[in-house]
C-alpha cells in the first residue's frame, strides 16, 4: 500500500489524495463519507473500503499460484484447449475483439468477460486510456434509435462514461445522453457510442460530440484525480461545489 493514495467524497465535495494513515484520520473527521482509489470502479462505503482491501490481500496471494492454473477460454460455442495464463495472454494479444471471448479458472462458478478481470485487463494492455478515467456519482438518462434507458454513472473521463444498472445494450449503439451529477455545476449533455456492453449490466460509452464547456467541466473534475499521482495535488479540499440545478 505504499505510495497509494486515496479521496474522500462528503457533502458533495471531494478531499484528497491522503495516504493510508491521513485517509483513516480524514474518514473519523466526516460523516458518511465515500472513498476512492486508483484501480477502483466506484465510490465505496469506509466499511466496502475495509473488505476491498481484504480481498485485495487475498488476490495477491492468489495470483502467485495462478501461473500453475490452467485458464480455458470460450469464443461463441467453440471451447479452447487449456492454457497457462502467459500462454493466455500471449494468444489474447493476438485478438482483435476481446469482447467475444469468455474466461474460466478454478476457483469461478461462472464464465467471466474479460473486462471484469482486471488483471488480465492490466496484463494485455487493455485498461491503458488515452484520457485517464475517474468515479463520478449521477444519473445517466439516454435516448436513440433503440428507445432509452436510464443507468447509474460510475466513472468519467474527456473520452466517455462508465455505467452500470443499464438494460441490454449492444455495441455501436447510439445515444444522446443527459448525465446528472452532484460533482459537477450543471447537467452534461453529450452524445456517445457503446463500445462495450456487458451481461452484468456495465456499459462503456465514448463520447462522439462533447460540447466545449462540457468537456472544460470534465477535464478539471478528472485533474483533481490524475494530479495525485504526479505529486501536484496536496492535501487540500479539491471538491467541487454545486448550485442549485
Amino acid at each position: 500500500m505504499n505510495g497509494r493514495k486515496w479521496f474522500i467524497l462528503a457533502n458533495e465535495q471531494v478531499r484528497g489524495p491522503y495516504d493510508r494513515e491521513g485517509l483513516d484520520t480524514a474518514v473519523a473527521q466526516v460523516t458518511n463519507p465515500l472513498i476512492w482509489g486508483r484501480g477502483q470502479n466506484e465510490w465505496l462505503t469506509p466499511e466496502q473500503f475495509e473488505k476491498m482491501l481484504i480481498d485485495l490481500e487475498s488476490t495477491v496471494n492468489r495470483q502467485r499460484l495462478q501461473n500453475e492454473r490452467e485458464w480455458r477460454i470460450r469464443l461463441g460455442d467453440q471451447e479452447l484447449r487449456p492454457m497457462f495464463y502467459s500462454q493466455m495472454i500471449d494468444y489474447l494479444k493476438n485478438q482483435a475483439d476481446l469482447s467475444q471471448f469468455l474466461i474460466w479458472t478454478d476457483g469461478y462458478n461462472e464464465w467471466k468477460e474479460i473486462y471484469q478481470i482486471h488483471k488480465i485487463m492490466d496484463d494485455l494492455g487493455v485498461s491503458r486510456r488515452r484520457h485517464p478515467r475517474v468515479p463520478i456519482m449521477g444519473s445517466i438518462e439516454a435516448e436513440g434509435t433503440k428507445g432509452r434507458f436510464s443507468a447509474r454513472a460510475l466513472s468519467i473521463s474527456e473520452g466517455g462514461l462508465g455505467a452500470t444498472e443499464a438494460p441490454q445494450t449492444h455495441i455501436g449503439d447510439q445515444y444522446k445522453v443527459i448525465l446528472k451529477s452532484p460533482n459537477l455545476f450543471a447537467p452534461l449533455h453529450a452524445t456517445i457510442e457503446v463500445v462495450f456492453a456487458g451481461h452484468d449490466g456495465y456499459v462503456g460509452m465514448k463520447f462522439t460530440g462533447l460540447p466545449s464547456e462540457s468537456r472544460s467541466a470534465i477535464i478539471e473534475y478528472v485533474k483533481k484525480f490524475t494530479n495525485a499521482g504526479t505529486g501536484t495535488a496536496g492535501h487540500t479540499n479539491t471538491g467541487i461545489t454545486t448550485g442549485d440545478r
